[in-house]
């Protein structure tokens, strides 16, 4: 069978000139095309903007920072409803950002769309111009200091409103092929939908629509006004709401409104064990509990993919090899593959989020061989990399370092809190492990306490200081966390790195060699990561108050002593001077001696894995 992925949908927006060099910026430009091409991408994100209106109208709020994620239609072009809301000068220079990456892919090859957040935020003074317009809550109260509203999708003053301004937009950039909408998130939201942060709410006219029909009600809007530019635009939706609002929002949608499937425990994930392993905890390595969640995960795929391709809609699937660039992201092409037949069975023919990488990252480099060869069993795939990087001689031992690094992976034992945050929290990456935050000199933590974490800090939400972030879960867990790295998880790294440093013993070529050692990098930078957590997941038991002290525990000295340690090898792993990292290993080893001051987070409920009977599955929500 012929596989047929037709695009490959990625964000990652041309670099701006900074009054450099030329020749050093056109570099930059040459080599951000190559490396979209080498993940095969078609079409780019291009609705960039400089800053955040919202933010700098509210800086106070500090919700307004997550407004950034999509930069909606009324951030680049107005309406009769909303002229002069936003400066002029402002939205002249989001349309110049927008244009210059519309330029830049076609300059390269590549097709448009945008990601927008809908239906998004307004800011009171539209409120104040028109208050019969006032739709439902959408900002999250836990992080937002006053509440904020959108649109009534429903209200023909707002579809107006929308018409205007999406034939204005592709007027403007006539190769924009898509519109992804993505809501319930980050400033937006539709009226009664049961996934608003703030509950199901909006004003009366709309009480009896179902979420997902206003949404259908939106979509064919844009999507009537786009098409009277660009005969072929499409709407698709991404993600936020139900599987059963999904579901309404499908049926009997037009002809070029689509639709993304993803992963039951994560919006941007797919079939990967790293998700069941966020929602089960500890059981799920016992082989029938792992059984049991995979075919649970998978049913919930198939029924998200059913609900599409019934009403005959495009299926899209929000589906990144890579899910975070960085720690999280060590080789797994086996199951990468997996998930990539697996998507190709669903009838996906659109990808959103492909891969980045070195020329030499697994992830993404099978992902480009699937689109160019098409859907090749599992193993015969894997190897076929491997031969041709390594050469025939090598490549069992690549796959079989790579096997290891991909054990380590599926093994991860996943906190209950923050899921796939943990790998880009900055608390959990640069958060010194010192005994006693209050006796560090004032201004100490600076260097990456954010706004954002400094609000959130401020809020009844945050309070209980740095350790509640992510690490307060009962003692069980925390132990868990600990036996798995020690037992399985860096072990297996270990091991993989211990296959790939054999190999560079051998007489490899100049490129296989090149090839080993962006592996050894990628797994090695696993390995500290995966060690940072265990020791922070130690300290917990001398750092946060009530906690049992086991048997095996080490003295906070000797753990802080490890992570310093563990920092090194990470700076040697990277090859890469990080000031955030450095100030980090200064402060725990300036302040390792310190006395223990635990943190009293008796006033808040510890986190813990929900189970599969927690998740509202789309295999259990959605009539067949």
């Amino acid at each position: 069978m012929t596989q047929s992925i037709e695009r490959v949908l990625q964000d990652g927006f041309f670099p701006r000139f900074e009054d450099e060099d030329a020749g050093v910026f056109w570099k930059k430009i040459e080599s951000h095309a190559d490396t979209l091409r080498r993940g095969g991408v078609t079409h780019l994100r291009v609705n960039d903007a400089p800053l955040s209106i919202l933010e700098v109208m509210d800086p106070e709020n500090s919700y307004m920072r997550f407004t950034t994620f999509g930069y909606s239609l009324d951030k680049y072009v107005t309406s009769t409803w909303n002229e002069g809301i936003y400066h002029p000068s402002i939205l002249e220079l989001n349309r110049k950002a927008l244009l210059y990456q519309v330029g830049m892919a076609k300059r390269f090859g590549f097709r448009c769309f945008m990601r927008c957040v809908e239906m998004t935020l307004m800011p009171e003074s539209f409120f104040l111009r028109h208050p019969s317009l006032r739709g439902p809550r959408v900002d999250n109260p836990v992080c937002s200091t006053s509440p904020r509203f959108a649109l009534c999708p429903m209200l023909p003053e707002v579809q107006d409103h929308y018409r205007q301004m999406i034939r204005k937009l592709l007027e403007l950039a006539p190769d924009l092929d898509e519109m992804h909408i993505f809501t319930n998130d980050s400033g937006s939201g539709f009226c009664y939908s049961s996934h608003l942060y703030s509950g199901p709410n909006g004003p009366g006219n709309c009480r009896n629509v179902p979420a997902g029909k206003q949404a259908q009600s939106f979509a064919r809007i844009l999507l009537e006004a786009g098409r009277e530019v660009n005969p072929q635009f499409r709407i698709v939706m991404t993600s936020g709401l139900s599987p059963k609002e999904k579901d309404d929002f499908l049926e009997s949608a037009p002809e070029g409104v689509a639709s993304s499937i993803f992963g039951a425990f994560a919006w941007g994930g797919g079939l990967e064990d790293r998700w069941q392993n966020f929602a089960v905890g500890a059981e799920i390595h016992q082989a029938e509990v792992r059984q049991q969640a995979r075919a649970w995960a998978l049913a919930d795929m198939r029924a998200r993919a059913r609900s599409v391709t019934k009403h005959g809609g495009l299926v899209y699937a929000s589906y990144n090899p890579d899910y975070y660039s960085g720690p999280s992201d060590a080789p797994r092409p086996f199951e990468v593959q997996e998930c990539l037949l697996e998507y190709n069975k669903l009838g996906v023919r659109n990808i959103i989020g492909g891969a980045w990488g070195t020329p030499y990252h697994a992830n993404g480099a099978i992902l480009k061989q699937f689109l160019d060869d098409g859907p090749l069993e599992v193993t015969a795939a894997v190897r076929k990399l491997a031969v041709n990087w390594v050469g025939e001689a090598f490549a069992d031992s690549l796959c079989g370092a790579w096997r290891c690094s991909e054990f380590a992976d599926r093994e991860w034992p996943s906190a209950p809190s923050g899921g796939y945050a943990f790998f880009v929290d900055p608390v959990i990456n640069y958060c010194p492990l010192v005994p006693d935050f209050a006796a560090l000199p004032p201004g100490s933590l600076d260097y990456f306490l954010t706004t954002l974490i400094r609000d959130a800090l401020k809020m009844k939400e945050g309070q209980g200081g740095l350790w509640r972030r992510r690490l307060h879960c009962s003692d069980a867990t925390k132990a868990y966390i600990v036996r798995q790295m020690d037992g399985v998880v860096i072990p297996s790294d270990q091991k993989a790195l211990d296959i790939l440093t054999g190999l560079l013993a051998k007489g490899i070529s100049q490129e296989a060699r090149a090839c080993v050692e962006v592996q050894i990098k990628e797994i090695g930078v696993h390995l500290c990561h995966s060690r940072r957590i265990r020791n922070l997941f130690e300290a917990a038991f001398h750092l946060i108050a009530s906690c049992a002290k086991p048997d095996w525990l080490h003295p906070l000295p000797e753990i802080i002593d490890l992570e310093i340690e563990n920092s090194l090898r990470w700076a040697a792993f990277t090859g890469v001077s990080d000031p955030k990292a450095t100030a980090r290993l200064n402060l725990m080893k300036a302040h390792r001696l310190d006395p223990v001051s635990p943190a009293d987070l008796s006033a808040f409920q510890p986190s813990e894995y929900r189970g599969l009977d927690a998740w509202p599955g789309a295999h259990r929500d959605i009539k067949e």
